[in-house]
């Protein structure tokens, strides 16, 4: 009976040891991981390069008039080197106010893959955005700076 209580007792350290062992290992594991991810987040210019496609709702806001809500479509194409040209469609409150809209781009997207992006309208309009790019260049997420406008988007890429 004594040596069965005492196998018991080295069973239950061994288990214990084991699940000690298991648990600091996948510590370490998880903090391998979660520094890979951290050395992989790393962007550039270069890292925003070909065609998005995006589409969004909106709100317009004025202090002089009613505010609005605004839907738009298109693609943009970056060029990796902090340049880029779009094609929009704008409605908004139910007008079609711009159709197929052409545009330039200038960005800049930092180390830790935030970024800002000016867009130049060829109806003489700019607007500004910040952006949050992955590090794999596949997504940008855009949110509108300009005052006034209440714009967010997900842009993805559908070719380099």
């Amino acid at each position: 009976m004594l040596q069965s209580v005492a196998r018991i007792r080295r069973i239950a350290v061994l288990a214990s040891a084991c699940g000690l062992a298991t648990v600091g290992t996948l510590a370490l594991i998880g903090t391998a991981r979660a520094d890979e991810d951290e050395a992989r987040l790393s962007c550039s210019n270069a890292t925003l390069k070909g065609t998005y496609v995006h589409a969004e709702t909106g709100w317009s806001i004025s202090a002089q008039g009613p505010t609005t809500p605004v839907a738009t479509a298109g693609f943009d194409t970056f060029d990796g080197d902090g340049t880029g040209t779009g094609v929009i469609t704008i409605n908004s409150n139910g007008v079609v106010v711009a159709d197929n809209e052409t545009s330039t781009a200038t960005y800049s997207i930092n180390t830790d893959c935030t970024g800002t992006v000016v867009f130049n309208d060829a109806d003489g309009s700019i607007v500004h955005f910040n952006i949050y790019l992955s590090p794999s260049g596949n997504q940008i997420r855009f949110i509108a700076t300009e005052p006034g406008s209440v714009i967010a988007s997900t842009d993805t890429r559908v070719a380099r």
